[in-house]
């Protein structure tokens, strides 16, 4: 009676993880199906911006690349370690 009882236990138990997996890539699909539509949305965002303000977009995108050529090593720098 206890090999049944345990068998039993076993398939209930894979059921509800099957269930669980089922629940967990549903939500992962939503999630990204949200993710998908808020980066279009910035997307669009910041081409509107950069077609109004193309001076101020240069400038930025300079200052961003200046931020990060200074921070990030070259490669002089990473074969010499």
């Amino acid at each position: 009676m206890k090999p049944l009882l345990a068998l039993a236990t076993l398939a209930l138990t894979a059921l509800l993880l099957e269930e669980r997996a089922r629940q967990l890539a549903s939500d992962a699909n939503h999630a990204s199906g949200q993710l998908y539509d808020q980066a279009r949305e910035v997307t669009a965002n910041l081409s509107s911006t950069v077609e109004r303000q193309p001076l101020i977009s240069l400038l930025v995108a300079g200052g961003i690349a200046y931020v990060l050529a200074s921070i990030l090593p070259t490669r002089d720098q990473i074969s010499t370690r």
